[in-house]
């Protein structure tokens, strides 16, 4: 009796007008609403625990201290310093080879002169130099320090050859020794899967490559011109990029072929475009009705630039948490978060530091605390492979060299889950998941998702291609079936507008040094979205055999383990 009597004491104030109304049942109710009760408040007590674990990790990694976790950075060597140790306090093994939680990641850091960057176009005997920033930006070949080339320009619409969707841009031209000038973007037509993987700049390079191009000049569309300012591509232009080191000395898809790139704000267009057989307004009707095209141009352009090089190296950070089924023992789950953000950047108010709490800061915290979550608890059949990586910011970097690199003991990866900037400003009815219709982890997350009492909801921004942006892409091409998974926008609370608060921070705080701690972020929500991941990882590494991808899937098809 003792303990019933002291029960009120652990429910709070409205436990404990709850524990009056219990008081006046019979004994049988009585005692099974005290337990129910009991339950609860022990849940919410675990909740609370979790949420100031999740905030303290957070606190930590976005604090100025750390400089904004550049890639290659000191700030991002602190970061993954403490995720090892938190791995480690977790009793989570470590999962990169030699018996160690770094797996070192080489890399090319390319820092560009903007200001000697030059755009000519000449048609005729009249020249038109565009402005540097302002009306274009110059990148070099990744590895480069200086270069120059003057040729004949050649539109190739999307720059994109898909047969299945009848696209081809490139028929019946010749790009040999030519610059392509080529629209960002793909047609909107395509279904969501395939305008990602056609849009890929990657991709497309590739197929300039291919046709002989020996540089490319990418005009901003309208409609991207509208989801991305000009002004913030040339923002996010002033932080090197960053190319990948293979194991002989090279760069990984580097493109060395492509000797110099340009970038074309959509006001400048039409003086790029000027030799053109159409008007602008005709070429970009086209290009919305998502209709193939390509000619002349009838004008030479000369692109130049210049880059000063630095070899870095990073670490992405593994841990190995191992399962129950020795048959399983190198097929684990992959959990991702990328660790590292933008560093240190141009002041906007006064502040140079690019923070990152919310990107991706706040994934990390979760991800650690699904980490404990499942070391803690009953061990799953399949292990998970825990893996903090760098260089998302630059183009999935860490995640490529994962995904195609894995420790010695992983034989194959049996899917891949991923955390990347969840916004949680406050308690969601729903989930979106990015991948949820490719693979049978759809019905796995279908499933966790009823337990929690929440619903899956569609992809509301499918233009935006985000399955292609993060870091579970890097494993999507390597055959692995993989999801990420992050908050919805259907509010608890009626009165809570999460689309509104998912633009505003899109709008004024993605990417800028307003990223900070004070952003509104609902810790108890964390705790409950991280509550979720666990299930859900639990789920999918407790299921007797790997996800798949689900027959006719594009990205199945393309990628997938060959029949």
């Amino acid at each position: 009796m003792s303990g019933i009597a002291s029960a009120p004491s652990q429910l709070g104030l409205a436990g404990k007008r709850s524990y009056d109304t219990v008081r006046r049942m019979c004994p049988a109710a009585r005692f099974a609403a005290i337990f129910v009760l009991l339950n609860t408040a022990a849940l919410s007590a675990a909740n609370e625990v979790t949420a100031t674990r999740i905030r303290a990790h957070t606190t930590f990694l976005a604090d100025d201290l750390l400089e904004g976790r550049g890639a290659g950075t000191r700030g991002h060597e602190l970061a993954a310093r403490y995720v090892a140790s938190q791995l480690a306090r977790l009793g989570i093994e470590p999962g990169a080879d030699g018996g160690i939680y770094e797996q070192p990641v080489k890399l090319v850091e390319s820092a560009s002169n903007y200001a000697a960057a030059r755009l000519v176009v000449r048609a005729g005997d009249k020249e038109d130099a565009l402005t540097p920033v302002n009306d274009m930006m110059v990148t070099i070949a990744p590895g480069q320090t200086a270069d120059a080339i003057t040729a004949t320009a050649v539109f190739v619409g999307f720059g994109i050859r898909a047969p299945d969707l009848q696209h081809d841009d490139f028929a019946g031209v010749d790009l040999q020794g030519k610059i392509a000038v080529i629209l960002s973007g793909a047609p909107q037509r395509f279904p969501s899967e395939q305008r990602a993987h056609h849009g890929n700049s990657e991709q497309k390079r590739t197929l300039l490559v291919q046709h002989g191009a020996i540089g490319v000049v990418t005009i901003m569309t309208p409609w991207d011109e509208v989801r991305r300012p000009w002004a913030m591509t040339v923002a996010l232009s002033r932080f090197p990029s960053m190319r990948l080191v293979d194991d002989a000395g090279g760069l990984v898809n580097g493109f060395p072929q492509l000797r110099v790139l340009g970038s074309v704000g959509n006001a400048a267009a039409g003086r790029v475009l000027i030799g053109a057989p159409k008007t602008l307004s005709e070429i970009f009707a086209a290009a919305e009705r998502g209709e193939p095209q390509n000619f002349p141009l009838g004008v030479t352009i000369t692109l130049a630039g210049e880059a000063t090089l630095r070899r870095v190296e990073s670490l992405n950070v593994l841990g190995r948490l191992p399962g129950t089924d020795p048959e399983l023992a190198g097929q684990p789950l992959v959990i991702t978060g990328h660790l590292d953000h933008l560093g240190i950047g141009t002041a906007v108010n006064g502040d140079t530091i690019y923070n990152g709490a919310v990107d991706n800061a706040l994934g990390i915290g979760v991800l650690l605390q699904v980490a404990e979550e499942l070391a803690t608890g009953p061990r799953p059949r399949r292990p998970v492979l825990f893996a903090a990586v760098t260089g998302e910011e630059k183009g999935l970097l860490g995640s490529h060299r994962l995904a195609t690199h894995p420790p010695a003991w992983v034989q194959r990866c049996a899917a891949s889950l991923n955390i990347d900037m969840p916004l949680l400003s406050a308690p969601a009815r729903d989930l979106i998941a990015y991948g949820y219709r490719n693979s049978t982890l759809g019905a796995v997350l279908e499933k966790v998702a009823g337990r929690h009492g929440m619903v899956v909801s569609p992809d509301p921004a499918p233009e935006e291609v985000r399955f292609v942006r993060s870091d579970q892409y890097s494993f999507v091409l390597t055959g692995v079936p993989a999801m990420k998974v992050d908050p919805g926008k259907q509010a608890v609370d009626p009165a809570v507008d999460l689309v509104a608060a998912e633009v505003d921070y899109r709008k004024n705080h993605y990417h800028k040094p307003s990223d900070e701690l004070d952003r509104p972020i609902d810790w108890t929500a964390a705790a409950r979205y991280t509550a979720l991941m666990a299930d859900l990882a639990r789920t999918i590494a407790n299921e007797p055999s790997a996800p798949a991808w689900l027959p006719g899937d594009f990205f199945g098809e393309l990628f997938g383990p060959k029949k």
